[in-house]
């Protein structure tokens, strides 16, 4: 009856349980925790997989989560080095995975037989499951398709594409860049792409300082997108590439790219516009506010953390949730006459 009063488990006349929790009070006692949670079969806790917390989109995503989570009590518990194989040690009641990618990884593993409930943060791949999980979707192919328009209608018809990845890993911004820049460009469109990995780059040494280019299995290691921004510029300016717009994979990127350009002597964006991908904050830090389109991380954050703690309350929910993108201007695009 007593345990029954403490955890809110069961029947216990009001008079009686109010003279328990009076005494609790008085003795300064307060249920053990890892007890409650094996009575009631739930932690309270949820794990975010993010290898990459000097992402400031990642930041905002977590943000989101934090807030839905505190409403709810719940707690939000990082795992910034992962393996999946682990995961049933862990004392949690649900997951978040970054990306479609990650989730494909996860239910080819331990997923295919733990059904721990999990829900994943998407950007619009075609990768598919092994099993339905809730998706959070911003569709990065009508996204990238939005940003090249407006570039388009300021003028711009050779704009280059800046990314962290060889031209033969076909993420969604360079197969939508592709798409749309074939026609303008025709056989020369490789020579617009600066994809900064080792296997686009193999003759160029300076692609080898990124710790992700030197360990195959980087699964678990965050991204030098400031610095491979920068180095995509030193590559722009020593190919003579005479886009006059360029569209790069991220925020981070377009800054590293437009700090070094501007060092390089470049004006922007007089000489050549740049815009982004996320409209995070980190974009108030430079001393050019990047143009970008924003995903809207922290309110993709709020929708993982919803679904998720829905579907532990075994309520009804979405398998696909839309997130609304739009572009924010900023200083690095210029209208120009053609």
């Amino acid at each position: 009856m007593v345990s029954r009063a403490l955890n809110n488990s069961g029947y216990v006349e009001a008079e009686k349980k109010e003279r328990i929790l009076r005494i609790a009070e008085e003795l300064g006692y307060h249920p053990n925790p890892v007890a409650m949670s094996l009575m009631q079969q739930r932690t309270r806790q949820v794990l975010f997989y993010c290898k990459d917390l000097k992402n400031a989109y990642n930041i905002e995503m977590y943000e989101g989560m934090l807030e839905t989570a505190q409403k709810r009590g719940y707690m939000v518990v990082l795992g910034g080095y992962l393996d999946f194989q682990e995961i049933r040690n862990i004392m949690i009641d649900g997951l978040i995975l970054p990306s479609e990618y990650m989730a494909k990884l996860y239910l080819e593993g331990p997923g295919r037989n733990y059904h721990l409930p999990v829900v994943t943060a998407s950007l619009g791949s075609s990768i598919t499951f092994s099993r339905s999980i809730p998706v959070i979707k911003c569709d990065l192919w009508k996204g990238t398709m939005k940003i090249l328009h407006y570039l388009w209608q300021m003028g711009h018809r050779k704009i280059a594409m800046v990314s962290p990845y060889a031209m033969s890993i076909e993420h969604v911004r360079q197969l939508a860049w592709k798409d749309v820049m074939q026609y303008e460009l025709g056989d020369r469109l490789e020579s617009y792409y600066f994809g900064i990995d080792r296997e686009g780059l193999s003759a160029d040494s300076r692609v080898l300082k990124f710790q992700e280019e030197k360990n195959s299995q980087y699964v678990n290691m965050p991204e030098s997108f400031f610095e491979k921004g920068e180095l995509a510029a030193e590559i722009f300016r020593e190919r003579n590439c005479d886009a006059t717009a360029v569209l790069c994979f991220n925020d981070e990127m377009a800054m590293g790219f437009c700090r070094r350009l501007k060092k390089l002597g470049f004006r922007i964006p007089d000489d050549v516009s740049v815009a982004g991908f996320d409209g995070t904050y980190s974009r108030r830090y430079a001393d050019q506010l990047v143009t970008t389109l924003a995903l809207n991380p922290r309110h993709a954050g709020i929708k993982c953390m919803e679904v998720l703690l829905d579907m532990i309350d075994g309520k009804k929910i979405k398998y696909v949730t839309n997130i609304q993108l739009k572009i924010l201007e900023g200083d690095t695009v210029k209208a120009i006459r053609r």
